[in-house]
């Protein structure tokens, strides 16, 4: 049985404490939060758990064999290396960092203590893309070619002291929620050779960002991201994808009716929507969980969480100067 030291108090907080109420081989035994919501919070999804204002505290006073880190994105390198400092395996949400600089240092941290460390790019636990990449690595798209991916919604009114709408702290749509597409793309093609981005910014009280994305993949694939955080608040939030290839296409909107639509020399019908089973969310910490009680490597490594914030910071980079930048080059 893992014991869980959970660090915040926010929304993502709360879907990691309730999903860990699904996972049979862990348990949140203790809560560190800045939040003054932190005992009601605890008393609500974490039933028993110890609370603490400090989470390096937490890690030196609590009972706990693992650090699932869900607070703003700055402060992920600070946790992650005072977690591996104790050689507690640990957990971070994505985006990994802010910057290149804190990621390598995540990296090198995580390595050097030879903990389990894991990132949060949920979307590969997603049905709809997990199920698109099981058809796509059978071939049945034949040679990719382009893939377009979408991730709308209102501009994000939750956060500590309005963090998001902060862009030298969240790094605006692109490096927070344009990155779960990034993460995807990469994992389904491989690697990015740049980036070209276009972004329109507003203010009406909350930072609106509006994000076009073009990927060029080292094997030639193109890759289109959407990304918004310029819909009216109460608006649904949307993702799609069309993911074609020289044989066939497979398509996915959160607005239709079907989970998966097939077409070209993809095989199979078209696969219905259905209640899902378990959460991704949950998914993925069970994943992880295991991993930790096998000693087995997570799906996803520390690298992959660096590759896909310098694929996020390589779009912030170009949608500001409007030229094509590629990942490998930001932070040199």
């Amino acid at each position: 049985m893992q014991r869980i030291g959970l660090v915040g108090s926010g929304f993502m907080a709360t879907t990691h404490a309730n999903s860990y109420q699904e996972v049979a081989d862990a348990e949140v035994v203790a809560v560190a939060s800045l939040g003054d919501n932190r005992e009601e919070f605890a008393a609500e999804h974490a039933p028993g758990a110890d609370v603490y204002a400090d989470a390096e505290e937490m890690m030196d006073d609590a009972d706990v064999t693992v650090v699932d880190i869900c607070t703003p994105t700055p402060t992920h390198r600070p946790l992650v290396e005072a977690a591996a400092e104790r050689e507690l395996d640990a957990f971070c949400e994505k985006p990994l960092a802010r910057t290149v600089e804190d990621a390598d240092a995540i990296v090198e941290a995580v390595e050097k203590a030879g903990i389990t460390f894991m990132t949060g790019h949920v979307l590969r636990y997603f049905p709809e893309y997990v199920e698109a990449k099981r058809r796509i690595d059978a071939g049945e798209i034949g040679t990719p070619g382009t893939f377009r991916t979408e991730r709308m919604s209102s501009p994000p009114r939750y956060g500590s002291n309005s963090w998001f709408g902060d862009k030298a702290q969240s790094g605006g749509v692109l490096l927070d929620m344009a990155i779960h597409d990034f993460d995807y793309l990469r994992w389904v093609v491989g690697d990015v050779e740049r980036v070209f981005a276009r972004t329109a910014e507003w203010d009406d009280g909350h930072l609106n960002q509006h994000s076009s994305v073009v990927l060029r993949f080292e094997d030639g694939t193109v890759g289109h991201v959407e990304a918004s955080w310029g819909y009216p608040e109460g608006s649904p939030f949307v993702t799609s994808y069309e993911l074609a290839g020289d044989e066939g296409m497979l398509e996915f909107d959160a607005r239709d009716e079907n989970a998966v639509r097939i077409s070209g020399g993809a095989e199979g019908a078209n696969a219905p929507e259905s209640p899902l089973a378990k959460s991704p969310y949950t998914a993925e910490l069970e994943h992880f969980i295991e991993c930790v009680e096998h000693g087995h490597d997570p799906d996803i490594s520390p690298d992959d969480a660096r590759k896909a914030v310098r694929i996020a910071l390589a779009a912030i980079e170009s949608s500001e100067h409007g030229e094509p930048v590629s990942p490998t080059e930001v932070g040199a």
